[in-house]
């Protein structure tokens, strides 16, 4: 009878140390799952400052972030941070970017300086994941890229998926939107003195060894990553790691049968020996290559490739103008092979001052930044005689007595001043 107990007793105690355990291990998921879905610090190197309304907070990993919370990195700092178990942001160095949450929509402000997001799973039809600038919404799905705003040049680069892009420029109001491929950098540039076209977009096409290093950096150490993203753009996986080292502008040639050797002067049964000479038949140029051609008087011929020259013809044209205050687009054409590539030229800086007048500043017609003052609005106008009247006893021993008399100070006269002021020269 008492082992019978003692085993009732171990059948009890079995079954509520189940019940304690699946009720730990489902804490355990419920604490995961709100920690997923929780946006956090989950690195970060060097200096980098967590404000919270205005008020300095004290950084550390898995620290949790709260809706308007700003993050600023020093030089040689970064900072990642999950949004949840399937983003991640990286904020690079000399950069700075606000959150803020409701909900499922969840928005990035870039103020300066550039990021990275990792986006690896698309986003729910009820979620909405937005990384904004001053120009442009990024409107994100299920994407990695790059987003960058320094000295005044806002750009984007997409590494795999698809992002749609809206620009508005905050002066005119004016709204354009584009697609983004991977592979491709887009960059915005403002045109304030323009109705129409006042803002643009100029997209380019790059290769990994264009791709900046902050980008590169993070592929080297997550090979998901660097996976995804050579197959979206087709970028050398090799190149990014490491293991090729060749010249990057340098394209190597597909293999190419050799030239037919110069043949031995011989003797034929006739003892005619061959005597060659060369023509240029087809001259070589920066990107082709051109042919030589040799002939003997017998009529015997051979021919050899004239490796291409490399050298481009290069003439420059100003695609888009440079302002006061947005930079320029210089672009190189080839005038032989038509191959092409594009400079930033840097904003003026100096500014079309009109209007004002010397009690209100000049304003530039194309930013609408403030100058100096303007111009006095001089004119000469005629003044009458002025006057002033005086009282004077005729005789001393009644100087009660008086006589009022009206004396000219001034005859009349024209005078030159200015209208607004008063100012005379």
């Amino acid at each position: 009878m008492k082992k019978t107990l003692d085993k009732k007793k171990i059948i009890i105690l079995a079954v509520i140390l189940a019940v304690i355990i699946a009720v730990v291990v489902g804490l355990l998921i419920r604490k995961n799952a709100i920690s997923a879905t929780t946006m956090r610090v989950i690195r970060y190197e060097g200096t980098v400052n967590l404000k919270d309304d205005g008020v300095l907070k004290t950084l550390r990993e898995n620290l949790r972030l709260n809706s308007g919370n700003e993050i600023d990195t020093d030089a040689q700092s970064l900072v990642s941070i999950s949004l949840d178990e399937s983003k991640v942001v990286t904020v690079d160095e000399l950069s700075s970017a606000d959150f803020s949450q409701s909900g499922k929509n969840l928005n990035l402000n870039l103020k300066s300086g550039s990021l990275y997001f990792d986006v690896q799973k698309p986003l729910a039809a009820d979620e909405n994941f937005d990384i904004s600038t001053s120009t442009m919404i990024v409107g994100i799905r299920g994407t990695s890229g790059w987003v960058s705003c320094v000295d005044g040049v806002e750009s984007f680069i997409l590494t795999d998926g698809h992002v749609h892009i809206i620009g508005t420029n905050p002066v005119t109001g004016e709204v354009k939107e584009i697609d983004v491929n991977p592979g491709q950098r887009v960059t915005v540039y403002l045109y304030n003195d323009k109705t129409v076209d006042s803002i643009m977009f100029t997209v380019e096409d790059i290769t990994e060894r264009q791709a900046p290093e902050f980008i590169l950096n993070i592929l080297r150490n997550d090979s998901a990553l660097l996976d995804r993203v050579c197959a979206a753009t087709g970028w050398d996986k090799n190149w990014i790691l490491g293991i090729v080292e060749e010249d990057p502008a340098v394209v190597t040639p597909e293999p190419e049968p050799e030239p037919n050797p110069e043949p031995e002067p011989a003797s034929t049964e006739s003892g005619h020996e061959h005597v060659y000479s060369s023509e240029v038949t087809k001259p070589a140029t920066c990107g082709k290559p051109g042919v030589m051609t040799y002939t003997c008087e017998c009529g015997d011929t051979y021919t050899e490739e004239i490796p291409a020259t490399g050298n481009h013809s290069y003439t420059s044209n100003v695609t888009t103008p440079a302002t006061c205050a947005v930079p320029g687009v210089m672009t190189y054409t080839c005038s032989v092979c038509g191959d092409s590539y594009t400079e930033v030229i840097p904003a003026t800086g100096e500014h079309d001052f009109q209007g004002g007048d010397c009690q209100h500043p000049m304003i530039c017609t194309v930013c609408g930044a403030e100058g100096p003052l303007g111009e006095h609005q001089m004119a000469t106008i005629h003044c009458n005689a002025e006057t002033h009247e005086e009282q004077y006893a005729p005789n001393p021993q009644f100087p009660t007595n008086t006589v009022t008399i009206t004396v000219v100070d001034k005859p009349e006269h024209d005078e030159t001043l200015c209208l607004i002021c008063g100012y005379r020269p």
